[in-house]
């Protein structure tokens, strides 16, 4: 049963992984090529948005918690 979980939480990781990885890519490819170059995904606003959820006019203490557990899991090697 561990070994199944070891299992898991390395793809799980791989996974998360491969999303910031693919981010990033994003996030270059808007800056880069301008808003033209991602049809209808706008990156850097989605990201934005997210950001203001956690510490913008909406922010509430929950809001605070999740991000410290969002950045502690994607921080998590």
């Amino acid at each position: 049963m561990e070994a199944y979980a070891k299992q898991l939480k390395d793809i799980i990781g791989g996974l998360t992984g491969i999303l910031v990885a693919t981010i990033g890519l994003f996030v270059i490819v808007r800056v880069v090529f301008g808003t033209e170059a991602v049809a209808n995904f706008d990156v850097i606003a989605n990201i934005s948005e997210l950001v203001n959820v956690f510490v913008g006019d909406g922010a509430s203490l929950a809001g605070l918690v999740t991000l410290i557990i969002i950045l502690s899991v994607i921080g998590r090697k």
